[in-house]
This record gives C-alpha cells, sequence and structure tokens, in this order.
C-alpha cells in the first residue's frame, strides 16, 4: 500500500511501532487538551484557490533568517526519533537537507547536535533549547549548538512543569537501554 497523505503515514506507525512507542509519539500529556486542540485548529486551515491565473510556474521558495529555503515548512523539534528509526534525528536531518526546509533539533535527541550535523553538514538547521534550571547547562548547550553550525536557537518555556503523559505511565515508557538523550550528556555533572 502506497503512504500518500499524513493518515496513512500514521496508521503505518501506529501498525509497525511498539505499542509504547506509538504511544509514545501520539500522546498528549493530561487530558491532551492542547493537543486535540492543535489538531482542530490545523484542520481550520483552509488555502484558497485562486482562479483564472497563470500557474504554469509555481515557486514555494522563501527566505528566513537570510536563508532561501524550498517551501516556507520546517520540521519542528521532536524527541527520540531512534525509538522509530535507528539513524533517529541524523535520517531527519538529511531528509531536511535533500529537501532544502529547516530542521530545528531537539534538546531530547537520541543524536547529539554533532552527530546531526556531521550527517547532513549543508543543512539549515536550528537547535530547541529548554531553559533549564542549571543556566550553565543552557548555555553549555547554546556553545555547542553555535559551535556546531546551528544557525539559530528555539527557546521552549513552557515546560516548567512537565504534563502527565498518562499512556507513558500505564507503558512505564522509557527510552530503551542502547538509547540516550545525547545533547544532555556530561552536561549536568
Amino acid at each position: 500500500m502506497p503512504l500518500i497523505c499524513l493518515s496513512d503515514f500514521e496508521a503505518y506507525a501506529k501498525k509497525h511501532l511498539p505499542k509504547a512507542t506509538w504511544e509514545y509519539f501520539a500522546a498528549g500529556a493530561d487530558d491532551s487538551y492542547t493537543r486535540d486542540d492543535n489538531l482542530r485548529a490545523f484542520k481550520r486551515i483552509r488555502l484558497w484557490p485562486r482562479m483564472l491565473c497563470d500557474v504554469s510556474v509555481i515557486d514555494t521558495k522563501t527566505t528566513i533568517l537570510g536563508t532561501e529555503i524550498s517551501f516556507p515548512v520546517g520540521i519542528a523539534p521532536t524527541g527520540f526519533h531512534r525509538l522509530a528509526w535507528p539513524r533517529g534525528e541524523k535520517s531527519t536531518a538529511k531528509a531536511a537537507e535533500a529537501m532544502n526546509v529547516c530542521y530545528i533539533a531537539s534538546t531530547y535527541a537520541t543524536c547529539s547536535m554533532e552527530e546531526t550535523v556531521a550527517a547532513a553538514p549543508a543543512g539549515f538547521r536550528w537547535f530547541q533549547l529548554y531553559i533549564h534550571q542549571k543556566r550553565s547547562a543552557s548555555v553549555q548547550l547554546v556553545r555547542r549548538a553555535e559551535a556546531s553550525g546551528f544557525q539559530a536557537v528555539v527557546l521552549t518555556v513552557d515546560v516548567p512543569y512537565s504534563g502527565k503523559r498518562r499512556d507513558d505511565i500505564r507503558n512505564s515508557f522509557h527510552l530503551p537501554q542502547h538509547m540516550s538523550v545525547k545533547n544532555l550528556e556530561g552536561v549536568f555533572e
């Protein structure tokens, strides 16, 4: 069966990923109100066609922070890609590089920012940073991102307290022993 639209990919992932992994990716926190509101908001977006105009040449390119990208969509920061694919964020960064879109690498990646850059050296990438209570940890991560060639830092400030991810609690979810949050290794020592 060919994967044609987003719901096809979702059904494929649900069928092929382990239950706990699928529920980690699909779930929200607490009653999932924010996740559900976001899905409803996305469904309300409408692209209004323009009739009777020349569409023989279509150009979706745009420029963001001085860098031209192929279309105005980026890959948002999500963690733990290796749960779904062995090369994890390295493959995501490589795909973004091939499509010439912005990849926003997560603090909670299972590949380090340095590994991600090595996998996609010409990619346009930003680094997502959770502001840590230990400010020196945040500074260390920003300096690593800058040294690795990330063009911007995306601050996440909405998680002073993590919501209860009920499916993760029910599944006793944790990263497999062979995986870790690579960007945080050695940061809090």
